[in-house]
């Protein structure tokens, strides 16, 4: 994992609408107590764009408290969608969650597998195309409509 650490000033930060699709924002009172009390612990993981990817917990309790910045993490290496959604996934690996959560994620990890198996076909496809010489490349799809054939 690429990353720096830096400090951010929190109203920069954007949560990411799986998280919030995911896990919701269920903040026990006791957890507000803690970080009034001791402060973010464990700093927040943001995109470079500052979306959070780990951390939309802490980030709500830390706004609630009056934090107005504080150090994040900030991870180089998600520098696409898919690769944010899952990085927002594994984060949460380790907390327990419900079993529709848990098939909830497993449901966004199999549609971010087969788009990257898609844009990887449709990459293949482009290449193979500037090796026979055309200039564009158009996958074949099939017709919508049935057609039936009368022998």
């Amino acid at each position: 994992m690429n990353y720096i650490l830096n400090h951010v000033r929190l109203d920069k930060l954007t949560s990411h609408p799986l998280s919030i699709t995911l896990y919701g924002y269920d903040l026990d009172r006791r957890f507000i107590a803690s970080v009034r009390q001791h402060g973010i612990i464990c700093p927040i993981q943001v995109t470079q764009d500052l979306i959070i990817v780990d951390g939309h917990r802490r980030y709500q309790a830390a706004r609630e408290v009056g934090i107005i910045e504080d150090h994040v993490i900030v991870r180089m290496d998600l520098d696409d969608e898919w690769s944010i959604q899952e990085a927002l996934i594994e984060c949460n690996r380790h907390r327990d969650r419900s079993t529709e959560v848990k098939l909830h994620e497993a449901q966004v990890l199999e549609s971010i597998k087969q788009e990257r198996l898609r844009e990887r076909e449709l990459v293949a496809g482009r290449r193979e195309a500037v090796a026979v010489g055309l200039t564009e490349y158009e996958p074949f799809k099939f017709s919508p409509y049935q057609w039936e054939y009368d022998p």
